[in-house]
């Protein structure tokens, strides 16, 4: 069963962006622009890259405010996580080769 995904750098912000008043969401609109909640992306942004799991500080973010309580379920339910791009694939791929059991860790990916 594959899942109906939605891009965090493209569908959140506009989700977003349809219910932001008075730019009181312009600060997570422009973190998700910029990739601050993709999960392979964040890792490259120093701005943003001290959190441990972007969609976690997403679910966070939104809690702040209770009118996106439905927009935070579907971050919860999966439906903003992520597939890893070429680029995004060729990282972990360098990311590996520093580790010991690096090739069994790709193998198991796919990468």
């Amino acid at each position: 069963m594959s899942r109906n995904r939605k891009s965090s750098m493209v569908d959140l912000p506009k989700a977003l962006e349809a219910l932001n008043r008075n730019g009181k969401y312009d600060h997570l609109i422009t973190r998700a622009k910029a990739g601050g909640y993709h999960d392979f992306k964040f890792i490259e942004l120093p701005q943003y890259n001290n959190c441990v799991c972007p969609k976690m500080e997403l679910v966070s973010d939104l809690a702040e405010f209770e009118e996106l309580s439905d927009l935070r379920d579907e971050v919860i339910n999966g439906v903003y996580d992520d597939a890893p791009d070429e680029a995004d694939k060729e990282s972990l791929r360098k990311d590996l080769e520093k580790e010991p059991n690096g090739e069994a860790i790709k193998k198991m990916l796919g990468l």
